[in-house]
């Protein structure tokens, strides 16, 4: 439990941390997860829509689940995810590929940069995944025991 003289300094130190204030830090802080799309759910973006619903009838089939099944559906945003982030990493290295003979120091430490940036997508992902399967395997196991 916390002591009462930490949690007024906590308060305070809060209220000091508002983020930016002029409006042009302000517009570009907005746009900071628009870099590469990736810290959009692909389950609110409607281009992966019918993508996810053909997943997710598929999985729910196979798991003898409801056609519309929630594990299911999120089990396949999870795994559209990693597909989405195994084709920028294959893009990152085809770049790298493409330079060559010419490809310098610089290019291997470029390459390394974006790739430990996309390491906590690709983390995210693997364990949306992970939980999903899971979840999915307790429903199925449920299911099979009744």
């Amino acid at each position: 439990m916390t002591s009462d003289r930490k949690f007024v300094a906590n308060r305070e130190n809060a209220k000091k941390s508002t983020g930016p204030r002029s409006v042009i830090g302000q517009r570009s802080s907005s746009r900071n997860a628009l870099r590469h799309g990736l810290a959009v759910s692909v389950g609110s973006e409607p281009s992966f829509g019918p993508g996810i619903e053909t997943m997710a009838k598929a999985i729910a089939f196979a798991s003898g689940q409801d056609a519309g099944g929630i594990l299911a559906r999120q089990l396949a945003e999870a795994e559209i995810d990693l597909s989405r982030i195994r084709r920028i990493h294959t893009s990152l290295f085809k770049t790298l590929y493409a330079k060559q003979p010419d490809v310098q120091l610089q290019d291997y430490a470029e390459l390394a940069v974006n790739l430990a940036k996309l390491q906590r997508y690709e983390r995210r992902a693997f364990s949306r995944r992970k939980r999903a399967l899971q979840d999915l395997s307790e429903a199925v196991v449920d299911v099979q025991t009744r």
